[in-house]
């Protein structure tokens, strides 16, 4: 799908839930100046849903719009992680910071970067499970699908049981973590932080075991190669469980029962890890220009109607019917010079002022790394940038397909910049990011039609009229352009186009259409 491939950035869109997508950019820093990276999101959304610059505000699209910015996770083995004379791994610089505190010295920097070390061994560990099991899990879909299926097996077999024995040996670094953490001289919070961590890792640890374990078993051709493989993931997956009973964590799933507590347990656990990742976001003021260019369309408008109200004091009697009209007339036509003063300030502020500007900074630090600024406005149609048309409109079947699907188009812009040097002076595992919009489609739903009608049918062999039931889809269309400057000191352009499929209930699909 994409056009040219970016040196720094590299999107990927998925549908987060019923009434959500995610656009995720990981983002590559380059040291030693600025980088700039410019994103530009066209939405093309049926007139059938009734949005427009008067149904639809930028209040509404922001409170639609969810954003993150964080640290990308950073790659390490399970084997390097667990080990403690690793000076990279945060469980060597774990055991580094516990030492003075349980000789005293509770210093609060101290213990925050104790914490900061522990959730982030527990992102780290998180993100070395998940990445074998989706290696493992492609490498038998291959099997699955016949190819070289004899041969594949025994690599399977030998990198399964070897990532077990990093898992295990990893578990048992953790346990001994265990209990140098459970030190009663230790500062309650930093006990409670790794009992959270733990608890995290017991869970994700199990679950993505317990995939694997599926995933195994649904290849009963290859069960006599894979058992010793079998056999070492269900020991793992039971100490994991025992282990968690041991410590009376409150997440063990339970046979019977809802298992609420467990599922709220892994959202909190994970959002508490996590933070070891997310940079902070701070607005600026910038919000009062947008407030007080409306004022100026306000004081503009009521400008206009008390010139209006003087010449009419002047020309007539107050007490006259024509006096009384004139001010009637003027009295309407000030609602819709501020209306529409206020619009054309939208339309224009994308061209030359963002609606925001946010800092982007540290949460270890505090120091500033970065700042994005970010537009949203309603394009006229004449206004739409030719190449982004003809990527919309790359997959119609006739020239008829643009009358017969109008459209309304808005636009969302967003262009950060970073400074690596303040990055890379503090960190040297967390360098990388990830910018996150998720977004909710929920507005775009409250004017849509049922999600399916009935049509009568006459069967092919005209003996019988029966109805069939037919589902009713709107689609939005996305059109992205990635802007970004390479190394070479020229901008590098790429463009994405992903088809928003949903009905009244929710997304359908998401489908990503080549443009090439």
């Amino acid at each position: 799908m994409r056009e040219e491939t970016h040196e720094l950035l590299d999107a990927k869109i998925t549908l987060h839930d019923k009434h959500r997508f995610e656009v995720k950019l990981d983002v590559v820093l380059a040291p030693g100046r600025k980088n700039v990276y410019r994103v530009e999101t066209y939405f093309f959304v049926p007139r059938a849903l009734n949005l427009s610059a008067n149904t639809y505000s930028k209040n509404d699209f922001y409170a639609s719009a969810q954003e993150y910015i964080r640290f990308r996770t950073p790659h390490m083995s399970l084997a390097l992680l667990g080990d403690a004379a690793n000076r990279l791994s945060p469980l060597h610089g774990v055991h580094r910071k516990l030492l003075p505190l349980m000789a005293g010295q509770h210093d609060k920097k101290l213990i925050d970067l104790a914490l900061d070390e522990m959730k982030l061994l527990a992102a780290i560990a998180r993100a070395a499970m998940r990445d074998f099991a989706r290696h493992l899990l492609g490498e038998l879909e291959q099997i699955s699908k016949g190819e070289a299926a004899a041969a594949r097996l025994d690599p399977v077999r030998e990198k399964g049981l070897a990532f077990a024995a990093e898992v295990k040996s990893f578990t048992e670094a953790m346990h001994f973590l265990s209990g140098q953490a459970s030190n009663p001289v230790l500062p309650a919070s930093l006990r409670d932080a790794f009992r959270c961590c733990d608890e995290y890792l017991n869970l994700t640890f199990e679950d993505y075991l317990t995939i694997l374990l599926h995933a195994l078993r649904e290849h009963p051709e290859a069960a006599e190669k894979l058992s010793a493989l079998d056999a070492e993931l269900v020991k793992l997956i039971l100490a994991q469980r025992e282990h968690g009973r041991a410590m009376g964590y409150p997440s063990i799933m339970q046979d019977s029962g809802r298992n609420e507590l467990m599922v709220y347990r892994r959202g909190v656990l994970k959002k508490f890890v996590s933070s070891a990742l997310h940079l902070q976001v701070e607005s600026s003021e910038w919000e009062d220009v947008t407030q007080f260019l409306h004022g100026l369309a306000a004081g503009a408008a009521l400008l206009f109607a008390a010139a209006v109200s003087l010449y009419a004091r002047n020309r007539y009697v107050t007490d006259s019917m024509p006096f009384v009209a004139i001010v009637f007339i003027a009295y309407i036509f000030k609602d819709r010079i501020k209306d529409w003063l206020k619009l054309h300030f939208s339309k224009g502020m994308t061209r030359w002022l963002p609606d925001r500007r946010v800092s982007i900074k540290d949460p270890i630090t505090g120091e500033r790394i970065g700042f994005f600024k970010e537009a949203f406005s309603f394009v006229p149609p004449g206004q739409v940038p030719a190449e982004i048309n003809l990527r919309r409109n790359a997959d119609n079947f006739t020239t008829m397909d643009q009358e017969g699907k109008p459209e309304r188009v808005m636009k969302y812009e967003k262009e950060v910049t970073l400074d690596p040097k303040a990055v890379l002076k503090f960190h040297e595992r967390r360098k990388d990011l990830n910018d996150i919009m998720r977004f909710s489609i929920d507005h775009f739903l409250r004017q849509a039609d049922n999600p399916a009608e009935d049509h009568p049918h006459l069967s092919d062999d005209g003996k019988q009229l029966e109805v069939l039931r037919c589902s009713r889809v709107y689609h939005v269309n996305m059109v992205i352009r990635y802007t970004s400057q390479g190394s070479s000191g020229k901008p590098e352009v790429s463009y994405e186009r992903v088809r928003i499929v949903f009905n009244r209930k929710g997304i359908v699909r998401l489908e990503e259409v080549s443009v090439t």
